[in-house]
């Protein structure tokens, strides 16, 4: 996916989990349907928080 394209609802995408809940533990990264990235207050589908988690957990 382009870097300025929106994705389709369909799609998923990769999301740091922001507090613990339904979706795992805070800075956990999830694969989630683009749609419900956005809806989720839980979670962060931004590249760079993405890549930070995933940093912490390496």
């Amino acid at each position: 996916m382009a870097k300025n394209q929106t994705p389709t609802a369909a799609e998923t995408v990769k999301a740091r989990v922001l507090v613990d809940g339904a979706y795992g533990k805070v800075n956990d990264v999830v694969d989630v349907p683009a749609a419900e990235a956005e809806a989720s207050g839980e979670l962060d589908a931004h590249p760079d928080a993405v890549a930070y988690a995933e940093s912490l957990n390496a």
